[in-house]
């Protein structure tokens, strides 16, 4: 199976705070600690996917990390770039165009 590139946003909501930063660095940690590859950027992060799987089990972790911090809604903004027929690496995807 071709790996995905998905950009992924995540929203905490109800957090009587207009910054997010907080929550942006513990999303990328349960990231990071899934050990898989991504590169964040101003408003998605990218992050290499093999299954959809895979990015189910990674949402119910950002999820319970989120719900740790108090967090009582989250809305996602998902784009999933998949390709049948090679693999996607996001340094590749950025490196054609730059």
């Amino acid at each position: 199976m071709a790996k995905m590139v998905v950009s992924l946003a995540v929203v905490p909501l109800g957090t009587c705070s207009p910054g997010v930063g907080e929550y942006v660095k513990r999303v990328t940690a349960v990231i990071k600690a899934a050990g898989l590859k991504y590169r964040t950027g101003a408003g998605f992060t990218d992050i290499e996917i093999d299954t959809y799987d895979q990015l189910t089990q990674l949402l119910a972790k950002i999820e319970e990390a989120l719900r740790g911090m108090g967090v009582q809604r989250i809305l996602y903004t998902i784009k999933i770039d998949r390709r049948m027929d090679k693999e996607l690496y996001i340094e590749e995807k950025i490196a054609r165009v730059e």
